[in-house]
């Protein structure tokens, strides 16, 4: 699954994108949860008319299919 990139942070604030990922890594929850997230976040990042929001908003969401991808394949 290809995900997009996060937008570009100043190195100063690259610990809370590792902590994203740690946290997506390390979840609990359900398939379905992660997906409806993911949903969450696309109508979210549709919603808004700031680029830099947008974009981290449809990172994330990307990450969490991709964490529900992984969570069913183990399940």
């Amino acid at each position: 699954m290809d995900v997009r990139p996060w937008p570009v942070l100043p190195d100063e604030d690259r610990w809370l994108i590792d902590a994203m990922e740690r946290r997506l890594r390390e979840t609990n929850q359900s398939v379905e949860e992660l997906r409806a997230r993911a949903r969450e976040l696309r109508v979210e990042a549709g919603q808004s008319d700031m680029k830099g929001i947008r974009e981290a908003a449809l990172a994330l969401a990307d990450r969490y299919e991709q964490a529900a991808t992984a969570a069913r394949l183990l399940a």
